[in-house]
């Protein structure tokens, strides 16, 4: 059939057929996810923070590959939505009270059943994957989906803090649920950029305005400082002249005030003068008399002889 002497071919050989996907071993993944750092490999260890895809990162490992994109090789592939700390949340954690470093997960040990470093505060569930946990961007509190699910409230049920149903994120989700959730961090980001630049573009309108205002109320003062300016010194100016007129009325007074005194001093000096000369008069007079009257009694006393 094969004319190459005897070889009979097969039919998938002649048939081309679908590649089935190769299956991954779902307990491997689940170490991958739950026990290791999406970025760095390494095993999670407090602080813990995840992004809006519910990834789990060591948050010495996000601060490496901020400073430098280059530290990990698929850093710009795994992290590509991180561009600061504002991007990812940190976790609180419950720690499991059963955990010992002899137990934690091995990716070359497939035989020992790893034990969770982390469990639900509520449900008392290990965080392992084979229960679906979620977290909250507005506090950071994780805790497994059945526990929200049996007490439905809208504020955390750890530390009662309010939050909406955009602000529960699943941790590790599913491919199908995975392509949701970057659409809806897209548009989260996108939201987020266009307030930061609204916030940006008033920030700027308020600084011009205030600016304008500014410029307006030095121009203000400055016509306002003239005009007091100018009050000033109209007022000092009628205080000057009004000061030289009471001081011109005050020196006409002082001086009408001396002459009238001068006049009344001539007066009472002229009447002191006549008085002077009448009593001078009288003297005289009384002088003559008496040595008229003197001459006269001699006289009679000269002829009684």
């Amino acid at each position: 059939m094969g004319c190459d002497g005897g070889s009979i071919p097969k039919r998938d050989e002649l048939v081309k057929q679908k590649q089935r996907k190769a299956k991954v071993d779902q307990n491997i993944l689940n170490r991958v996810h739950w026990f290791s750092c999406a970025l760095s490999k390494k095993a999670l260890s407090s602080p813990v923070v995840s992004c809006g895809l519910g990834k789990l990162y060591n948050r010495d490992a996000i601060l490496e590959f901020l400073l430098d994109r280059t530290a990990y090789g698929d850093g710009d592939v795994i992290c590509k939505h991180i561009k600061s700390l504002k991007d990812v949340v940190t976790l609180q954690l419950e720690l499991n009270p059963s955990f010992s470093e002899a137990q934690s997960a091995s990716l070359t040990n497939h035989d020992q059943e790893p034990v969770s470093r982390y469990i639900c505060p509520i449900t008392m569930k290990e965080m392992n994957g084979k229960h679906r946990f979620v977290y909250l961007d507005t506090c950071g509190c994780v805790m497994s989906e059945q526990a929200m699910k049996e007490i439905p409230s809208k504020t955390c049920i750890k530390c009662a803090k309010p939050y909406e149903a955009v602000n529960v994120i699943v941790l590790n989700p599913k491919a199908e649920e995975l392509e949701a959730m970057e659409l809806a961090l897209a548009e989260k980001q996108a939201r987020i950029a266009a307030e930061k630049k609204e916030k940006k573009k008033a920030k700027a309108s308020k600084k011009e305005l205030e600016s304008m205002n500014g410029a307006d109320s030095k121009l203000l003062d400055s016509t306002t400082t003239s005009s007091s300016k100018r009050k000033l010194d109209e007022a000092t100016t009628t205080d000057s002249h009004k000061h030289k007129k009471q001081h011109t009325t005050t020196t006409t007074t002082t001086t009408a005030t001396l002459s009238s005194t001068h006049s009344l001093t001539a007066a009472v000096a002229a009447k002191v003068a006549e008085q002077m000369a009448v009593n001078a008069s009288r003297q005289k007079s009384s002088a003559i008399q008496s040595l008229y009257n003197s001459g006269r009694v001699s006289k009679e006393n000269f002829m009684n002889r």
